[in-house]
């Protein structure tokens, strides 16, 4: 009897490329969600901000700016006050300069009954009465200087008119200050004359009279040429142009 052969069953080559296909495709989508997700993750993570870098807040600034600034004007007002104490020195150091390289020719003292005082008396009369203006004490300076020249001595007195002239521009005398500085000016040898001729610009600057002082500065500019002064009062005039 002929036997049929037994059947044996294969998979259809057909559907194995169907379930690898599925397969693969199932891996792909997987993947690809993977990846979104980890750049998702990624995407979703804090920046890093400036909150620990140390910056200065704006309230913080601001009141730094206002701390420097305060710094700052007092160092101004410290050097100004400075520099009117270094102008005065300066005035004298001149003054002393001219003196010991010429021999100027002093104009006659007021008349006086009074015997001459010594000359070391008047330097250190001279001395305190300059001291006591660096001290602001103009009042009691004008009177130190004023008994200096009532002493009837010849030695400093244009000076002592001078800065009774720096005194009472202190008080804000100004008048009594331009008889003073005026008073400088008569005396031809003084090293005081451009000094006392600026300050005379300045005494009419501060009464609001423009055009006097425009021609006090003027007339340092043209009869002093070459002292130091110069500049100082053509930076005036230009001012008042």
């Amino acid at each position: 009897m002929r036997k049929e052969p037994s059947s044996v069953r294969f998979p259809s080559l057909f559907l194995i490329p169907a379930t690898l296909a599925l397969g693969m495709a199932v891996g792909a989508v997987g993947c690809g969600s993977s990846e979104e997700e980890t750049e998702g993750w990624e995407s979703s993570q804090p920046t890093a901000t400036t909150a620990a870098t140390g910056e200065a807040t704006p309230a913080t600034a601001a009141d730094s700016m206002k701390s420097e600034t305060r710094r700052l004007k007092e160092q101004i007002d410290a050097l100004a006050a400075e520099n009117r104490t270094l102008t005065a020195r300066n005035a004298e150091l001149e003054t002393k300069l001219t003196e010991a390289t010429t021999k100027a020719t002093a104009a006659p003292a007021p008349s006086t009954t009074a015997a001459s005082a010594p000359v070391g008396d008047v330097s250190g009369a001279y001395n305190a009465a300059l001291d006591t203006f660096h001290k602001k004490n103009f009042q009691d300076a004008a009177s130190q200087f004023e008994a200096i020249i009532n002493s009837g001595t010849d030695k400093l007195v244009d000076n002592c008119h001078y800065w009774m002239g720096e005194s009472y521009y202190g008080m804000k005398k100004y008048d009594d200050a331009i008889k003073q500085f005026e008073t400088v000016l008569g005396y031809s040898g003084s090293g005081k004359r451009p000094y006392a001729q600026l300050m005379i610009g300045n005494s009419y600057l501060a009464m609001g009279d423009k055009a006097a002082a425009k021609d006090a500065y003027s007339k340092l500019v043209s009869t002093y040429p070459t002292s130091s002064l110069v500049e100082k009062a053509k930076a005036k005039l230009a001012k008042l142009q």
